[in-house]
This record gives structure tokens, C-alpha cells and sequence, in this order.
């Protein structure tokens, strides 16, 4: 370093740098050294690291031992290598929630930060995702007992000119914060002076930051060491001590620390409140059970009063025998870090000092060979811990174990402490109020409506035998307000049956739904990655279980009043038996196609309402099942259950205050769906054109010819304007901008179409753009039905599953794999492809390389190694046969569900239904193939599905039941 930069140093000549006192032991792990640095420490430091990781999934072993069980506060981490098909979770640190920016469209590179979850914290920049091979960043603002810190990392990919972008980055976040601390990879060396270094420390100096000094920070083998990764501060004076120490587990790069004098808050110990089942005598708990009185219970006269009762005495009664404890959760090391595995990360790390001392080729190779026996023990180690939990395992044990290596859905997500509970249960529980009058007007409109000629529904009373399989199909172990878990219900069944029971047909009997059971705890599932605002949040209610099991009991009485009479639209697929989004997808190409074939384009418009669940008015939902002929006394009932809830959002043992609700559904609630049906059905009374309903999820479409184009759009904005007219009077919004518009039909009408001289798509003022692509229930459709995109975000989920199974494929048996893939990535290739049967034999083998790659994940097979030994032993056909069998088994439900699709089941007839002789061919269960001109129809599923069941013999097409029809399909199939 020249003179001209010793100035910029001066003030940190006070410092405690623990550069060189690095390697007080030989035997030091990375984590070793991490411990003991900041161990010690009284609290009042904020400990900050950064680590070169050069591929963080590869490296995850060393990370954990090193975090995992330290007083570190934040772990900065440039080139991660995560990318967005890899799960936080499966990279998760105990007691830090992992906040990333993943490099996409070329490998490596990226940044994240590991921050300890108790921080609130708020994304303040970031680098943009999309590579660019300019500079990397992320920057958050975090609160340290309340004092806003900036905390940065930074990855500058080398020989490249990102200074004018780092000068921007850091002038647009760090000018107001005191302080300030910064650390990444810059890919400059300051150990010597150059323009570039000299260009990298203009632009710190011009920011009002510092470099904190270093040894090199990069280990070269040829010996010319450099200083690429920095330390930047905005307050040098308030740095108690910072330096360095090797990470050979990791890169060629140093581990870079600082501990910086801001206390932090203590680390709250996690503790559970939960009952011990395992000690537990349950003969002599069943002999308790069998002698409890429930006289009193029988004799009270509310069910509020019974209910206490019977709360009271089941509480007692597991408090004798299985009391509530404190549990203290304790941060388990990585089961797979064994003495052998820490032995094996000193031996190459001894090896890594040996040759950084002497750089040799003889320690070169010895440390080389230190490097692979210790990745190879750590495989090892992780293999085995990997088979012995699924090897002894019951299925379900192994999705839960799966679970915890980041495959499937996360179970836990850390909550951002940025968020107040309260804040999130107001955001929850504001709801569309509706003008009183708009309110009058609307009910008042419902109730001038011709009701249904039918009989009143009156509740029946539930019999033991009901009430006992509801109980026992329950699966939810969630434990509601009431502290009474389904375990503890089920133990002793027999004697809690008849009170429950009694329970049940006196709420039903008396109108009345308990008011504890409306009481719900809420859990916030996050929408996207990194949540840090309220609306980033969906509710999910924790209700009784005991609730749902009433809940049930009257879902199956009223939903067979309600489908028994047609009471919900012919075109609502959502929450009814029979039906799914495949038939209602089915449904809607269908039209198009149709539409195709008689030289006309589709105007197709998806419309997203916000919240809708939540929004659902308890007055006009009442009104409207009054309308339906719902008895005053079960009318009574329904009030009941709908009005006077209250709920309070829960994270972990925090709880927000509670807050009363006035409109919506729980969206948890056994009879939530089928409400939510009844109440947005009315929206189909006000529609002319074409549509479609799946919950809350509408599909409005119309067919013309191209000439008159514009009268279809004029007639989709009528119904627009009306659906606007019901979301006002109704008090369901919504979003305009989450809406999507397109127009579709064959390639030679689409190119008579000028969409620019169209008139606009306009909803309530906005208008609502012509996309060439929409995303309609997870099918991708484009303008020409030409599935190009269908099949490329098939062929991008299905490979980011892969990576991100892969990362296991040598510690996973076949059969485990087979399992993954069978329940992770089929349903991904089956959805919707009974839809598209004129898929081209390019897209149909980029769908069959798919299944090539996931028998080679299951085998460790090479890329170009064949297949088709394995897929035989494996059973697998090949796609075009798997959509064959998904037809067929789709069209075997229809023809023998008891509740078909109307609007699906009404395209196939039997041959012999078109005669009324008893011909020896009535027998052979033969379907009509509808007359058609093009191949759009040809291709379409009404007409495929038909001539593969014609062609199939008759003793498959006379299958009694699903499962022996599709066993003997497959048979069949593979034969064939």
C-alpha cells in the first residue's frame, strides 16, 4: 500500500485486529474457531461475518458447523450459487432466517445474508436477479433494539467494470445510517495500488464509508495472495475488534468477522407448552374416562354451558394423566456431524495450513487428499443418517424426515419480526364494508327473487355411528383455542362419543354454534420468498377440533340438500363432488375448440378477485340462504356459526390481541367452501356470455368470427360492467390488475386479427391488456392453443425439482427416489395434459425426456447413458401412453360417477342408447363419436378419449370399480 492511501487507514491504528490471532490452535475447525472468538462475549457486540461459499448447497456441512451454534448475529455470504428451484429450507441455520438474491440465467455467483430471526430487518436494495456480470448485491435495515442498522453484502464478479453500479448502490442506501456495516468478495486487490483499486477506493471514500485493514484475504497456490474481500464501516471508533481466519471447507477465500459495539437483543430461548402422551397410562386412563359423570352436562341449559362442562372434565381428566410441560427446545447439531466428520474438517484444515506455509507440490497433494477423504466421510456420515431414518420409517415419518433436508413444501417458516402481530390480525380482519343502504338494496333484491320449488332444509339429528367415522376421517392433529388436540378425543372415543354427541344435536337443535368453537387462531402463510408486509400473508384458521367435527356433520347434510336440488351454477367446478379444475379446463378448451372449428377466435378474460373468502357479507349470505328455502331454524344456526367469530394470529407461543370479525368465512372451515359457492353463484344470474366458475377463480369467455371482433369485446365489457355492479353491491373487489385477457384461435384466423385496432378490455376504468399467453388454473394457454408454453414451465418445474433433488441422489435408495419422483414431479407432467392431445412430436419428446432424466436420478445414471431397461423395470410407459391412461381413467369417473359434470358427461353416449332394440352390441358398452370437420375437435378430449375406449377390449371397459379398471388399463398398456 502506497503513502497516498496510508491517510485513509489512520484511523484505525487503535484497533484490536484479530488477523493474527487467527491459529491459536492447530486443530481448529472453521467452527472451532468461531466458537471460541465470539463465545466469550458478554452481549453487548453485534457479530458480523462473511464467507466466500462458492456454492453454499455444495458446502452446507461446513456452514452448519460453523453457524449453527454461535453467538454470531449475521452470516454474509457472496456466490451462494442458490438458485430459485433450491429451498431456503433446505439450507436453513438454526435461529437465522436466510434472506437470498440468487443469480439467474448463468451459474454461480449470488447473495445472501443469514440474519438471526429475532432481528426485524426490511429489504432495503437489491441487485437485480437477471445476470448482468456487473455487481451483486443486498442490503437490509435492521433493527437493533430499535437503532436502524444497514447491514450489506457484496459479490463482484471479476474483471469486470461494476464501479459506476456500486457507486450508485451505495449512494442511493447508505448516506443516513449511522451505522453501517458492509462486507463482501469486491474482486479488487488492495493489497497493491492499480487503477482499479485506486477507482474501488475513490468510490468507498466518496460514500463516507472505511476499509478496515487485512492480510490477503485470497489464497493463491502460486503464492501471490491478494485482498479481495473488505470490511466496510461507516463508525471505525465503534469497532471492538475484527480480523480473519482460513475457511478451506469453503474457497480459496478468508473468513472475514467484525464485532461491532451495538448491543444486540438476547436470543430468546424457544419453549413449547405440550402434554407428555409418551408416560402416559392409558389403560388407567381409560378406566377414569369410563366413570366421569356427565349428568351435569346433560342437565345444563345452553350449549356455551355444556360445552364448559365438557372442556372442563376431558381438561382435568389429561391433566391427572398427561400434564402440560414446559418443553425447552434445544438447537440440535447437524445429526450428521459426527466425531469422524470433525476429525476429518481438522485434518484438512491442518493440511490447508501446512500448505499455505510451504506451498510445495508434496502439501499441495497432501492437502488435496485431506480435502476428499473429509467430503467423502461427510457423505458417508450423511448417508447413513439418511437411510437409518427411512429405512425403520412409516411413510408418513418419511415425508416428515424428507421434510427436514428441504424436499416438499417447508413445514416451518421463520417469521419476520419486521411484521407486529397485531399489524397482521388488522390486516386480516379489515374487511370491504358495504354502504348500508347498498347493503338494504341488495338484500332486498335477493329476497324480491322466486325462491326454489322446493322443500325447506331442516337439520336432522347425527347418530353415534356418523359422528364417530367424521370424527375418526379428521385427520388435522392442529390444536385449536379449546387446548383439545384430535389425540386426545380419539384415546378415549368410546366414553366421550355420547357427550359429544349430545353436543352436537343440541347446537343443531337449538340454532345456537358455541361460542368458543368461534374462536380461531390464525397462521400466516407467506405468499412469496422473503415476506416483510402484511399483505404478503394469507390467514389460515386453527379451529377446534371438536368445531370441525359439527362442521361436518352439518356439511353433509345441507351439501346433499344443496346438490340434490341444483342449487349451485351448473358451471361451478370448485368444492363439488365429481368435479376438479381438469373438468373444468376440460369445459373451456372444449368450447374453444369448438369455436376453432367454426372459424372463430375466443375471447377468454381470467378474473382475480382479492380476498373473496374474507369478504363474504354475513347479511347478504344469510339473505341468500334464506332465498334457497333454508328453514328459519337452520337459518338461525347458520347465524350462529357465521357471526360473533374472533381470532388472533399465532407464531409459535406469540399470539396477537383478538379481534372481532364481521364478514368472511374461515378459510379452514369444513363448510367455508360450500358457503363461499352459494354466496358468489350469484354472480352467474348477471352474465351473457360464456364462463366458467372454479371457487372464487372466473373464466368469461365469448366466440365470434374475426369481422366482428369488436361486438364480442363490446359484449365481454357489458358483462364486465355487470360483474363490477355485483362486486359493489355484494362487497367482493376486484383486482384489475392481477386480470388477464386474450384472444385465441387457429394461427390463420389469429392472423387476421389487429388487436391494436380493437377496442379495449376494460374493467371498472382499467383496462385489462391482450396477453399472447395466460396462466388459466396452472394450464399455460397461448393464442393458437400451440402448448409451446404449457410445456416449456412443464420442462422448468420439473428440472428445478430435479436440481433440487439431485443435490441427494447419492444418499437416497432407489425405492425412496422412485417415491419422490412418482409424488413431486408426476403430478407435474399429468396436470392438464388430458387437455392438449395435439401436442407435436417435439413437444411430446421434450415431455419424454423429462421421464428420461428422472429415471437416470434414480438409477445415477450418466447424461447420455439408456433408459430403456430401467423404464421397463421401473413400469413407466411412455407419455404419450401416461396421457392415454389419464384419459381413460378420467372418462371410466365420468361414465360411472354418481355426480358427473353435468357439462362434461352430456358429450358421451352409449351406442346403444341411440336404438331401443336389446341388441346383442348394446352390450359392449361402445360410445358415439360425435360428427366433426377439423382437427381441432379431432384433437380435443370428447373425441380422443372416445376412440380410445372403442378401441380397448370389452372386458377393461367392464370394470366394476376405478382401481381394477386402471390396474388392467396399465396391464394392458405395458403389454401392448
Amino acid at each position: 500500500m502506497t503513502s497516498d492511501n496510508d491517510s485513509f487507514y489512520s484511523a484505525n491504528d487503535s484497533f484490536n485486529s484479530s488477523a493474527n490471532a487467527s491459529f491459536s490452535s492447530v486443530t481448529d475447525t472453521l467452527g472451532d474457531f468461531v466458537r471460541r472468538t465470539f463465545g466469550g462475549q458478554k452481549g453487548h457486540l453485534l457479530n458480523v461475518c462473511h464467507i466466500n461459499a462458492q456454492s453454499v448447497p455444495s458446502h452446507y456441512s461446513d456452514l452448519y458447523d460453523a453457524f449453527s451454534d454461535s453467538n454470531v448475529h449475521a452470516v454474509l455470504v457472496s456466490e451462494s450459487w442458490l438458485k430459485p428451484h433450491l429451498l431456503s429450507t433446505a439450507y436453513s441455520l438454526p435461529g437465522f432466517i436466510l434472506i437470498r438474491n440468487d443469480r439467474i440465467g448463468k451459474g454461480g455467483g449470488g447473495v445472501a445474508i443469514y440474519l438471526r430471526s429475532d432481528f426485524p430487518f426490511k429489504i432495503l436494495a437489491s441487485s437485480p436477479s437477471s445476470y448482468s456480470a456487473s455487481v451483486e448485491y443486498l442490503f437490509l435495515e435492521v433493527y437493533v433494539k430499535g437503532i436502524k442498522t444497514l447491514l450489506g453484502v457484496v459479490y463482484c464478479p471479476p474483471a469486470v467494470d461494476y464501479f459506476s453500479d456500486l457507486e450508485l448502490a451505495l449512494e442511493s442506501v447508505g448516506s443516513e445510517y449511522v451505522h453501517c456495516v458492509i462486507m463482501g468478495d469486491f474482486n479488487t486487490d488492495l493489497s497493491h495500488p492499480s487503477p482499479r483499486s485506486r477507482k474501488l477506493l475513490h468510490i468507498i471514500e466518496s460514500v463516507s464509508l472505511q476499509v478496515l485493514p487485512l492480510q490477503p484475504t485470497h489464497f493463491n497456490a502460486t503464492g501471490e495472495d491478494t485482498w479481495l474481500d473488505l470490511i466496510l464501516t461507516s463508525t471505525p471508533s465503534l469497532v471492538s475488534s475484527h480480523g480473519q481466519c482460513p475457511a478451506p471447507g469453503f474457497s480459496h477465500h478468508d473468513l472475514i468477522f467484525l464485532s461491532y459495539i451495538l448491543k444486540p437483543p438476547k436470543l430468546p430461548f424457544k419453549v413449547l407448552h405440550m402434554r407428555c402422551f409418551a408416560r402416559m397410562d392409558a389403560e388407567k386412563l381409560r378406566q377414569d374416562a369410563s366413570k366421569l359423570d356427565w349428568g351435569q352436562l346433560a342437565a345444563a341449559q345452553s350449549v356455551d354451558d355444556k360445552l364448559d362442562i365438557f372442556n372442563r372434565t376431558v381438561l382435568a381428566l389429561y391433566d391427572r394423566h398427561a400434564p402440560v410441560k414446559k418443553v425447552k427446545l434445544k438447537r440440535q447439531p447437524a445429526p450428521w456431524m459426527t466425531a469422524d466428520v470433525r476429525m476429518a474438517m481438522r485434518r484438512r484444515d491442518r493440511a490447508f495450513r501446512k500448505f499455505k506455509k510451504n506451498r510445495s507440490v508434496e502439501n499441495r497433494d497432501g492437502f488435496k487428499a485431506a480435502r476428499n477423504r473429509c467430503n467423502q466421510v461427510i457423505r458417508n456420515a450423511k448417508r447413513r443418517h439418511i437411510l437409518e431414518n427411512i429405512s425403520s420409517s412409516s411413510p408418513a415419518d418419511i415425508w416428515k424426515f424428507l421434510g427436514t433436508l428441504g424436499i416438499g413444501r417447508p413445514r416451518h417458516v421463520e417469521f419476520p419480526k419486521t411484521i407486529v402481530l397485531d399489524d397482521i390480525n388488522r390486516h386480516f380482519t379489515a374487511s370491504c364494508h358495504l354502504d348500508s343502504q347498498m347493503l338494504s338494496r341488495t338484500i332486498d333484491f335477493i329476497s324480491g327473487l322466486p325462491g326454489p320449488a322446493i322443500e325447506p332444509f331442516h337439520f336432522s339429528p347425527a347418530t353415534l355411528d356418523e359422528i364417530k367415522k367424521i370424527i375418526l376421517s379428521i385427520k388435522s392433529k392442529a390444536v385449536g383455542h379449546d387446548d383439545i388436540s384430535r389425540h386426545m378425543i380419539t384415546l378415549i372415543l368410546d366414553f366421550l362419543l355420547p357427550p359429544i354427541a349430545h353436543i352436537i344435536n343440541f347446537s343443531l337443535d337449538s340454532g345456537q354454534f358455541p361460542s368458543l368453537w368461534r374462536m380461531a387462531y390464525v397462521r400466516p402463510l407467506p405468499k412469496i420468498a422473503n415476506p416483510s408486509l402484511s399483505n404478503h400473508f394469507r390467514p389460515i384458521s386453527i379451529l377446534p377440533f371438536l368445531s370441525k367435527v359439527l362442521e361436518a356433520c352439518v356439511h353433509k347434510q345441507f351439501s346433499g340438500f344443496v346438490h340434490r336440488n341444483n342449487l349451485v351454477d351448473t358451471f361451478q367446478s370448485g368444492f363439488r363432488p365429481g368435479h376438479s379444475t381438469a373438468s373444468a379446463l376440460l369445459k373451456v378448451t372444449g368450447d374453444i375448440r369448438e369455436a376453432m372449428e367454426d372459424t372463430k377466435v375466443t375471447v377468454l378474460v381470467l378474473i382475480d378477485f382479492s380476498n373473496a373468502f374474507n369478504a363474504v357479507s354475513h347479511d347478504i349470505l344469510l339473505s341468500i340462504l334464506s332465498h334457497l328455502m333454508v328453514s328459519s331454524e337452520a337459518l338461525e344456526w347458520f347465524s350462529s356459526y357465521l357471526r360473533g367469530r374472533r381470532q388472533s394470529v399465532r407464531v409459535g407461543e406469540n399470539s396477537s390481541s383478538w379481534r372481532d370479525l364481521d364478514s368472511g368465512v374461515p378459510q379452514g372451515g369444513i363448510l367455508s367452501p360450500l358457503l363461499f359457492s352459494i354466496f358468489i353463484n350469484f354472480i352467474t344470474h348477471c352474465l351473457r356470455c360464456s364462463y366458467h366458475l372454479y371457487a372464487d377463480d372466473l373464466q368469461l369467455y365469448t366466440a365470434a368470427r374475426v369481422e366482428v371482433l369488436s361486438d364480442a369485446i363490446e359484449d365481454v365489457n357489458r358483462d364486465l360492467e355487470a360483474i363490477c355492479d355485483w362486486s359493489k353491491r355484494f362487497g367482493v373487489s376486484v383486482n384489475p390488475s392481477k386480470c388477464q385477457a386474450i384472444i385465441i384461435g387457429s394461427s390463420r384466423m389469429m392472423g387476421k386479427v389487429m388487436v391494436n385496432s380493437l377496442p379495449p378490455i376494460i374493467f371498472n376504468g382499467i383496462v385489462i391488456p391482450i396477453s399472447p399467453s395466460v396462466k388459466d388454473l396452472g394450464l399455460h394457454l397461448d393464442s393458437t392453443l400451440g402448448w409451446q408454453s404449457q410445456v416449456s414451465s412443464v420442462c422448468q418445474r420439473v428440472n428445478g425439482t430435479l436440481r433440487c433433488l439431485y443435490r441427494l441422489r447419492n444418499f437416497l435408495p432407489a425405492k425412496t427416489k422412485t417415491m419422490l419422483v412418482q409424488t413431486l414431479i408426476f403430478p407435474v407432467i399429468d396436470y392438464g395434459d388430458v387437455c392438449y392431445f395435439d401436442l407435436n412430436a417435439v413437444l411430446l419428446d421434450k415431455l419424454d425426456r423429462l421421464l428420461n432424466n428422472c429415471i437416470r436420478f434414480i438409477y445415477n445414471l450418466r447424461k447420455y447413458d439408456h433408459v430403456s431397461s430401467y423404464r421397463t423395470e421401473l413400469k413407466w410407459m411412455p407419455i404419450r401412453q401416461r396421457r392415454n391412461l389419464r384419459a381413460l381413467t378420467t372418462l371410466f369417473s365420468l361414465l360411472n360417477s354418481p355426480t358427473p359434470p353435468s357439462y362434461l358427461i352430456s358429450h358421451f353416449q352409449y351406442l346403444s342408447s341411440s336404438h331401443a332394440k336389446n341388441l346383442r352390441s348394446s352390450k359392449n358398452l361402445l360410445l358415439i363419436c360425435p360428427s366433426h370437420t377439423s382437427n381441432f375437435v379431432h384433437s380435443s378430449f370428447y373425441i380422443q378419449s372416445i376412440l380410445l375406449w372403442n378401441a380397448l377390449p370389452l372386458d377393461i371397459r367392464m370394470a366394476t370399480s376405478r382401481y381394477s379398471f386402471k390396474l388392467m388399463l396399465r396391464k394392458y398398456f405395458l403389454h401392448k
